[in-house]
């Protein structure tokens, strides 16, 4: 079977974003996302009326290290790096996370990168090691659940639920035992790697956390409120741990490219109408803050989600309450990202 290579991006250098998907064959590819023609890439998974951003990416450029495994590596194209991977990159592949390698470029060239067509966008994280999340962690959101800033002492950390890990575009399934109190909230998700030495995150400094961020991604954490309280025996976790309870995506993004991740706008529309509009600046303690106490004489292993909390506007402070129903379009979008 010939193939058609795209002639519209020739870089070769490393990918900054990197999305999971489907391709036509139903086979789970990673890539870097390409744009449709005329479409800002800064803006290409930008908010869009009726999902209509899925549309705006329908083509990725495979990369290097990421397909086929082994078996590329013995059939790569001349001038193609076959080299031992670095001992960070080893373990990260070793877990089943992408790399933020280059586009893997056609048989018989130097700089023309193999695009496939996109049929359907996954979550960039298939099923998480684990996944932590932070509470109560913006401090507008104190106010609106009237609690003074600084009556915790610590991050209000839990557990989740990893097969609550949903693809971006997939339904959010409202379960019988929780109707009429499934929350949104969007939050800013970072995936623990490992140190540019190869070291997993365990020990580290609220300063050198920064090295062990593999990238950034969105997340919509939703919530089952009746079961975070009574229900849930006033445990957090149950609450969140239903299927399909965390859309993921659709981009995992390098730190290098969101910078500062405390300087982020977060926007949550539901049905079109903007209910959380805040910044990661407004956080009570900082992603690096939370990966620091969490990673206290426990490893956080590659893959794994941490969840760094949400602004105001949430829908259960409501009056009346906005809980999530049939049919209900909801999107979460971080700046960057």
């Amino acid at each position: 079977a010939s193939r058609n290579f795209c002639q519209k991006a020739t870089t070769t250098v490393p990918a900054s974003q990197i999305v999971r998907f489907l391709d036509e064959h139903g086979v789970v590819r990673y890539g870097q996302p390409v744009p449709q023609q005329g479409v800002d890439p800064d803006r290409a998974f930008a908010y869009a009326p009726e999902g209509s951003q899925r549309r705006r990416i329908e083509e990725a450029l495979l990369l290097e290290e990421m397909d086929d495994g082994y078996g590329r590596r013995q059939r790569s194209s001349p001038g193609t790096d076959t080299s031992p991977l670095d001992p960070a990159s080893a373990i990260l592949t070793r877990h089943g996370l992408p790399l933020f390698t280059k586009p893997l470029r056609a048989w018989g060239t130097t700089d023309t990168p193999i695009p496939v067509k996109i049929s359907k966008l996954l979550s960039p994280v298939p099923t998480p090691p684990a996944v932590w999340a932070c509470g109560v962690n913006f401090t507008e959101a104190y106010s609106e659940l009237g609690l003074e800033v600084g009556v915790y002492k610590y991050p209000v950390v839990f557990l989740e639920n990893p097969a609550a890990v949903n693809n971006p575009f997939d339904p959010i399934v409202i379960p019988k035992v929780a109707r009429g109190e499934c929350d949104y909230e969007v939050e800013l998700a970072a995936v623990i790697g490992v140190s540019p030495e190869g070291r997993l995150c365990k020990n580290v400094s609220v300063e050198d956390a920064k090295n062990y961020v593999l990238g950034y991604t969105v997340a919509n954490d939703i919530g089952a409120r009746k079961w975070q309280g009574r229900k849930g025996g006033g445990q957090w976790a149950r609450a969140k741990s239903f299927d399909t309870f965390l859309p993921l995506g659709p981009c995992l993004v390098s730190p290098s490219v969101v910078g500062d991740p405390q300087s982020l706008r977060m926007t949550t529309r539901l049905n079109d109408e903007v209910m959380q509009d805040g910044s990661t600046s407004d956080m009570v303690w900082s992603v690096y803050n939370i990966i620091s106490f969490l990673s206290q004489e426990t490893t956080l292993l590659p893959g794994t989600i941490v969840l760094s909390g949400t602004p105001r506007g949430i829908g259960f402070v409501r009056t009346p309450p906005r809980y999530l129903k049939n049919n209900d379009r909801i999107s979460v979008e971080i700046e960057k990202i």
